[in-house]
């Protein structure tokens, strides 16, 4: 028993977990949002869990919803995956010998995302059960869409990551039966390979279904293994990037109906972003990136003052460029606008035309409707 304690601690999935509470904790901030969103412990005054839960798509919880949802958290997933891939691949080369290390890196890296699957579908079933009284069927209905999402774009971007490793191996190959180009290709002074300080690997899940015991990958140079990683970390920035030009692109129509995603989606692609943006911060950066962060911060904020970048919505027709013919806009133009003079004016004009509607009655006391609402 004491064995088996001990090959599951040092497996490759249990250390994982290990590694993304040891390192770039900030990553886990987006998981727990998820988390507490679900279960309805953060921003539920505003509702914020039935977006998830009952998610709306022109105006319908329906099939096509949940789907669009479970693409949602499928690129959530995946864009985790990858950033994790890219930041940790250091603490476990004996993936870089294995045939579709990014498959069997997000095979042993499920344990959060199947934890979040597993809680999102009790919540959402006790939510539609007793908060939207919806049938079984319908549920299984919803169920189903949202699967159908989620495995659609998984498979899409392991598809991706399948075809980018053969075009790998096509490249590695003729340097790995050479034994003169090998050679050839490292310097006299390579480096050796040393585990990593930070996590330590015994097993590992080539499969959904298959424990395998890791290599001793110690008689590789930390070169080549490096080499192979950094072809497959240029093919998953490389998806990031096309993520998000595409994201972008369906920006620009967001005014169509049919680009209105549910709320929920919107908000899970957006921390896929950050997730990503924080990833390739880290990765290029290193030690240096919250500097960079807050520098970046500042200078933003500067170009926002100084009306460089300006992301005020403009009225058509009207010319913001001459500052010098604006209105003036500050506390005493709007106090000396809001005075009692203009005040009882205002007052006496509207009396004046409420007094002219009463006089166009046929009745007494005629029934009038106020409505109340916000302006700006």
């Amino acid at each position: 028993m004491k064995v088996f304690f001990q090959g599951l601690y040092y497996s490759f999935p249990v250390q994982l977990v290990l590694l993304h509470f040891k390192k770039f904790q900030v990553l886990l901030i987006f998981w727990y949002l998820l988390f507490s969103t679900v279960n309805g412990s953060f921003m539920n005054s505003f509702g914020a869990a039935s977006l998830f839960l009952a998610p709306e798509y022109h105006g319908e919880v329906n099939f096509l919803s949940a789907a669009i949802v479970g693409v949602s958290i499928g690129i959530f997933i995946m864009s985790w995956n990858i950033t994790t891939f890219i930041l940790f691949s250091r603490h476990f080369h004996f993936l870089a010998t294995t045939t579709k290390p990014f498959l069997k890196f997000c095979i042993n890296n499920g344990i959060i995302p199947v934890t979040f699957l597993i809680y999102y579908f009790i919540e959402a079933i006790i939510f539609d059960t007793r908060k939207e009284l919806m049938a079984p069927v319908e549920i299984a209905y919803l169920s189903a869409g949202f699967l159908t999402g989620f495995i659609l774009i998984v498979a899409i971007s392991l598809l991706y990551f399948f075809r980018a490793d053969i075009s790998i191996i096509r490249r590695l190959t003729p340097v790995i039966t050479n034994p003169q180009l090998l050679k050839a290709q490292f310097s006299k002074r390579e480096r050796k390979i040393h585990g990593s300080r930070v996590i330590r690997v015994q097993w590992y899940l080539n499969s959904l279904r298959r424990v395998k015991k890791v290599r001793d990958v110690s008689h590789y140079s930390n070169d080549f293994l490096e080499s192979v990683f950094s072809r497959h970390h240029f093919a998953a920035v490389l998806s990031i990037f096309i993520a998000f030009i595409f994201l972008v692109i369906m920006g620009f129509w967001s005014d169509e109906p049919l680009f209105q995603l549910p709320a929920a989606s919107g908000i899970t692609i957006f921390f896929a972003i950050l997730i990503a943006v924080s990833g390739a911060f880290s990765y290029f950066l290193h030690n240096w990136t919250l500097p960079f962060l807050v520098l970046l911060f500042a200078l933003l904020n500067l170009l926002y003052r100084y009306d460089v970048i300006d992301p005020t919505n403009k009225a058509y027709g009207l010319n913001y460029t001459n500052r010098s013919e604006r209105p003036v806009y500050d506390q005493e133009k709007l106090l000396d606008i809001m005075s009692e003079k203009n005040y009882a004016r205002d007052k006496e004009n509207m009396i004046g035309i409420l007094n002219k509607w009463k006089a166009k009655q046929e009745a007494d006391k005629p029934v009038m409707l106020l409505i109340n609402t916000s302006g700006g």
